[in-house]
């Protein structure tokens, strides 16, 4: 079949579209920036298209010549300054619900979530149900499938999870008691594939879980329990985490918000029996997967490095920051002009070049701060340090033999931001 799948760079998406691919269906995916995509993928068509402002079916319109079926896996966890809930769960897959309607392409199926009612307490879920109200509504052979927390590789939220299980102490909201009911990635494939078969029945909507529900708690020591730890919860009130949760920007995680928050403390869990019988077999339990498969290096280092991260970028950018302070407000002038006498700078240079270079540092310091452009930001800093370095080494010799080591603690500091481009340029 030719099908149009949208989310492909997402968690979700880019499970199906390998599925996809190994069932010889021909994809085109809409994307914003399809660059990575078609280097993984290059059998793929890929089209550029940015889904928050694809909220007219006449955008949609163009590229829906010769599709056979709509996958709909396009998805947010929190708003941006780019998209929000409303855009890219309700308006943008209206238009194309209603496209599909103008081109006769029948098939579609959409992938919403557990808890995707009108009534929810979250824009999230609410968001999403509009668009599985508007495709009820047409003239489709539509699917419509509501999955729970998913897990398998690249999981972002089941990252998350599995680092904070990690943690030495790990915050367990409430008494950990609210009810989860984890679905299994290669689950959901499997049911999408069955949807595109002419012999299933359309108009169904599936709730996609986990066999059974599991408590917040025991699904946190299920994944420490994988990571060969203990858990030691430490249990914080699901009020005042909800109220420090703007503070998660500090530590650049979108999963940790308000809607999340509201959406764990009211639990997230359905009958498995309708998903069963679509599927023909029991779903896969995440227990029963983590004892199937025990967890890899790579795995444990994710987990334990997961709120490194984030340390280690403020660190580094601290130090730019705190060095532009010193150097221009802090430092006595009459002594960084006797240190640039010695390296050759007097006279006007010298105010022109202490005052230039602190105000690099501490631009330096925000860009590093803001993740600008990392990889830019990080061959900025060594290229700076090195200067300083050799500089320093030929003109004021004596800094190698300071105490304090200002020159000598250059040496870990480069394979830091090393370790942090990567690190970032490796982030989901």
């Amino acid at each position: 079949m030719n099908i149009l799948l949208t989310g492909a760079t997402g968690f979700i998406g880019q499970h199906l579209l390998r599925a996809l691919l190994a069932g010889n269906h021909q994809v085109t995916v809409c994307c914003r920036q399809p660059e990575q995509l078609l280097s993984q993928f290059p059998s793929i068509k890929a089209v550029a298209l940015d889904l928050a402002t694809a909220t007219n079916s006449d955008d949609w319109l163009p590229h829906l010549q010769h599709i056979d079926a709509v996958i709909n896996a396009a998805g947010i966890i929190k708003e941006t300054r780019q998209a929000s809930f409303d855009q890219l769960h309700h308006l943008a897959p209206a238009a194309l619900f209603k496209a599909c309607t103008q081109m006769q392409v029948k098939k579609v199926v959409q992938i919403s979530a557990l808890g995707a009612e009108l009534n929810a307490t979250t824009e999230y879920f609410t968001s999403k149900a509009k668009a599985d109200a508007l495709l009820q509504s047409l003239d489709l052979d539509w699917f419509i499938f509501k999955p729970s927390l998913v897990f398998g590789s690249g999981a972002k939220s089941m990252g998350l999870l599995t680092a904070l299980a990690g943690l030495p102490i790990t915050p367990i909201m409430d008494d950990g008691q609210q009810a989860l009911q984890p679905v299994a990635i290669k689950d959901l494939q499997q049911a999408v594939l069955l949807a595109l078969k002419p012999q299933t029945p359309a108009r169904q909507i599936i709730n996609a879980v986990g066999p059974k529900p599991i408590p917040f708690i025991s699904l946190m020591n299920l994944l420490a329990n994988h990571l060969g730890r203990k858990l030691i919860p430490f249990h914080i009130s699901g009020t005042w985490l909800a109220a420090i949760s703007p503070l998660a920007v500090c530590v650049d995680e979108p999963i940790l918000n308000k809607q999340s928050i509201t959406m764990l403390q009211h639990g997230n869990t359905a009958d498995a029996k309708g998903f069963t019988d679509y599927l023909g077999h029991s779903p896969n339990s995440l227990e029963q997967t983590l004892q199937e498969s025990p967890a890899s290096q790579a795995e444990r280092w994710h987990a334990r490095l997961y709120f490194l991260r984030p340390l280690l970028n403020i660190s580094i950018a601290l130090v730019w920051l705190w060095a532009g302070l010193v150097s221009a407000f802090l430092y006595p002038v009459a002594d960084s002009y006797q240190m640039l006498s010695r390296v050759g700078i007097t006279g006007a240079w010298a105010p022109l070049t202490l005052y230039g270079a602190s105000l690099a540092d501490f631009l330096l310091g925000i860009l590093v701060l803001i993740r600008w452009r990392v990889r830019l930001v990080a061959m900025l800093q060594i290229s700076i340090m090195l200067a300083y370095s050799v500089v320093i080494s030929f003109c004021l010799p004596e800094f190698w033999l300071h105490p304090f080591g200002p020159l000598i603690k250059n040496l870990p500091l480069l394979p830091a931001i090393l370790v942090l481009l990567i690190i970032e340029e490796e982030r989901p």
